[in-house]
This record gives C-alpha cells, sequence and structure tokens, in this order.
C-alpha cells in the first residue's frame, strides 16, 4: 500500500484524514479508485466506486484494519470518517493457523 502524504495534500486541513484508522482506510480507498489522495468526508460511491470495488475495498481494509467486515460495510458507512467510526462495533479478524502439510 503506498502510504499518502497529506503534508502536500490538496486537501482542506478539515477535510484530511485525522486519525490512523482514518489514514489506513484513505489509503485503501485512493489504491482501490486509483485517486491521489481521498479526504474524510468523501463518498466511496460519489469518487467512482461500485459494488465490485467495494467488494475489493472491504476485502483489503479487513487485512489492514485486522477487523471481520461484511461486504456491505461501504453501503451502511460509505465516507472515510463514518467507516472509522463504526469500526469498534466489528470484531478483530481471528488468526487462523496454516495448514501443515505431512
Amino acid at each position: 500500500m503506498n502510504e499518502i502524504s497529506y503534508a502536500q495534500s490538496s486537501l482542506v486541513e478539515e477535510d484530511r484524514p485525522s486519525t490512523t484508522t482514518e489514514r489506513v482506510i484513505a489509503e485503501v480507498w485512493a489504491e482501490v479508485l486509483n485517486l491521489d489522495e481521498v479526504g474524510r468526508h468523501d463518498n466511496f460511491f460519489d469518487l467512482g466506486g461500485h459494488s465490485v470495488l467495494a467488494t475489493q475495498a472491504v476485502a483489503r481494509l479487513c487485512v489492514a484494519l485486522d477487523r471481520q467486515l461484511p461486504e456491505r460495510a461501504l453501503f451502511d458507512w460509505p465516507t472515510v470518517a463514518t467507516l472509522a467510526s463504526a469500526l469498534p462495533g466489528y470484531p478483530v479478524a481471528e488468526q487462523v493457523a496454516p495448514i501443515r502439510r505431512r
């Protein structure tokens, strides 16, 4: 994942992701949507997202944030800020032991 530098961002201060969680979400969305940057109040679908891209974003967010997110998470929480605030309500991803071959 390419980290976005918000020091030279074109976003105004109040639109920049303000927490680590918001920054991770914004970076994943920017990567999936092929954008330079995403603001905390930007709507995934207004930025060009659709159901297939939402599925990709959720899969990447599950790994990046170590959470079990349902596929419809972006439909319920379509902005960076609302999704970040909803994350505590989702369970932490379970660690699955690798399958050993004999």
